[in-house]
């Protein structure tokens, strides 16, 4: 509640700073809040909080965001956008809700858990010494190779216990947001980082190593459930790559702005998108 208040006070201020823009609103009618939502898990999140989460009261109408979302919503075209991730979000508009719709989770074929562990692998010299079935040390894990990807895969990692990064998780300048294998100040579980793969070879990659960080739609082409297959899951709403819901000036303070806003934010939306983070996922550094 005090990230979309915080929110709802920046419109304020940005409402103060410039001039009320000509509104041209297209919707069923003036007491309705027009949302451009993003396609996919943009509209299933967005609908629901609407159909489930919201009072039977709430007037939602939601429309495809066009490619000039942002523009519209400044000049009046639309109340709302849903949409972007929050290091896309206009800076003429405000965040007043996060969601972390897509999650990145760490999958394993070979083992099952993050406990602690004496477990070695791929050492070289040695033969493997494998007890039990958690991830050993010495484990070759492959993170996405794009520069943002791979950054999402490290801080999962340290969500999980199995790395120490010189940053905490959360922060959103391009520095935070670009971080390498140099950001690594320790290996707990002593891993082989690896990037770079295409869809193409998701199941070869899955098959050959012994972890890979997914997003939800790759998993689910291999087969896999975040709520029950994900060895961790990615937190969420403080990753800065949540998806936002922003506004513009003219609607701060707006109780029905604040209403949806809530609900997007509530325990109850980010355990339907993400039944593992309610599973209590056991994850230790040793």
């Amino acid at each position: 509640m005090k990230k979309v208040l915080a929110g709802l006070l920046a419109l304020a201020v940005l409402a103060g700073c410039g001039s009320r823009p000509d509104v041209t609103y297209q919707r069923t009618d003036e007491s309705t809040l027009l949302v451009y939502v993003g396609p996919g898990d943009y509209r299933e999140a967005l609908q629901y909080t609407v159909d489930h989460l919201l009072p039977k009261t709430a007037r939602i109408q939601l429309a495809d965001a066009p490619g000039d979302a942002d523009r519209r919503i400044q000049a009046g075209d639309a109340d709302l956008g849903f949409y972007q991730e929050g290091p896309a979000a206009s800076p003429a508009l405000s965040v007043v809700a996060k969601a972390n719709l897509v999650p990145y989770g760490l999958y394993s074929l070979r083992w099952t858990d993050l406990k602690a562990t004496s477990s070695w692998v791929n050492a070289g010299v040695v033969e493997d010494e494998v007890h039990g079935r958690s991830l050993p040390h010495g484990s070759k894990v492959v993170l996405p190779g794009a520069t943002e990807g791979f950054a999402r895969g490290l801080y999962l990692l340290q969500s999980a216990g199995l790395v120490k990064l010189d940053r905490p998780f959360g922060g959103a300048t391009p520095a935070d947001l670009t971080i390498s294998e140099a950001n690594v100040k320790e290996s707990l579980r002593h891993l082989t980082l690896l990037g770079s793969y295409s869809d193409a070879h998701l199941r070869e990659v899955y098959q050959q190593y012994d972890a890979i960080v997914l997003t939800p739609r790759q998993a689910t082409t291999l087969g896999l459930h975040p709520a029950s297959d994900a060895l961790a899951v990615e937190p969420g709403p403080q990753s800065p790559w949540s998806s936002v819901l922003v506004a513009p000036p003219r609607l701060a303070g707006d109780p029905r702005v604040l209403e949806l806003a809530h609900a997007l934010e509530s325990p109850d939306l980010a355990k339907h998108l993400n039944p593992a983070s309610s599973t209590g996922t056991t994850s230790q550094g040793g």
